[in-house]
């Protein structure tokens, strides 16, 4: 798998886990309904998209559990931490040979709006890489439009994905890394 695939599900999985973690402070959950979430990756955003998605309680509950899951295996080191209005979030973690140094910075209120901007290191591959990512995620409105249930997550293309239903199929303890 190349870097840019890894780094695209560990984007993924923040954005869609916004809430997730197993230290004592806990991220508030996002409030419910339709959510459009821009997220770059770069310095110069060499990689942009957005993506929109549909939230209830019970899909926020299911990403949590998987986001927990996910972090007790792969990585060796996770620690949240509130700092003023920020939640500081530092990880090291592996996934097969590449290793992952991440600081993550999230504000907002997750009743409106979110920011969550991730700086890191990758090792383990042919050259190391350092990673900048950031994602604006802002509530839209209490309804999904007609056709979208909760836990989908429309990509570009037209694509859409349910979250809800792709971890309870691959089961709350894998990821998308690994099935």
């Amino acid at each position: 798998m190349n870097i840019r695939r890894q780094t695209l599900l560990l984007i993924f999985l923040l954005a869609s886990l916004s809430g997730a973690v197993a230290d004592p402070v806990e991220l508030p959950s996002r409030k419910p309904g339709y959510w459009e979430i821009a997220i770059a990756h770069g310095s110069k955003s060499t990689f942009a998209m957005t993506v929109h998605a549909c939230i209830d309680a019970a899909t926020d509950k299911v990403m949590m559990q998987a986001g927990t899951s996910a972090m007790e295996e792969m990585c060796s080191d996770h620690e949240i931490k509130r700092q003023g209005d920020a939640y500081v979030w530092d990880t090291k973690c592996t996934m097969g040979s590449m290793k992952t140094t991440s600081h993550v910075v999230i504000t907002g209120d997750f009743l409106s709006a979110y920011q969550i901007e991730i700086t890191g290191d990758v090792t383990g591959l042919p050259s190391a890489e350092k990673t900048l990512t950031t994602q604006k995620a802002k509530w839209l409105s209490d309804a999904c439009p007609a056709g979208v249930k909760a836990g989908d997550m429309q990509m570009p293309g037209g694509i859409t994905v349910n979250v809800s239903d792709m971890i309870k199929s691959l089961g709350v303890a894998k990821t998308p890394w690994q099935p």
